[in-house]
């Protein structure tokens, strides 16, 4: 009777892992990609054919976009593309139309949680924010 020391793996753990390595290796343009590749064609996978998401920065930091928003209206209520504008001078890398959506995503999700107040063209903190 042979006796197992470990569960044997899945081929599909396998090869889920191995992509998973082989994308760090893009990534991080490390070496070892050949041995992977050569991995994946043993398990029967092609390595081309897999899909590699691409790492993208972040224009925002957590809670920044919306910290930002909330200074601009501490000045009084303000028009959307107002504060845009002021987000804009702070972000001057980013695309106004980019960041004028992004405002008012963050302007609708405060509304719904109460921070802020929408009335006409206006936006304004809600009171004892």
């Amino acid at each position: 009777m042979t006796r197992r020391y470990f569960r044997p793996l899945k081929p599909k753990t396998v090869i889920d892992t191995l992509h998973f390595i082989r994308q760090e290796i893009v990534r991080d343009e490390r070496d070892g990609l050949e041995n992977v590749d050569a991995l994946l064609r043993m398990y029967g996978a092609e390595p081309m054919a897999l899909n590699m998401p691409r790492k993208t920065p972040k224009d925002f930091r957590k809670g920044e976009l919306r910290r930002m928003v909330l200074e601009a209206l501490r000045e009084g209520p303000q028009t959307g593309a107002k504060i845009a504008k002021s987000v804009n001078a702070r972000k001057p890398h980013m695309d106004y139309k980019q960041v004028y959506r992004r405002v008012y995503i963050c302007l609708w999700t405060q509304k719904q949680k109460g921070f802020v107040m929408h009335e006409g063209r206006l936006w304004r903190a809600a009171a004892g924010n």
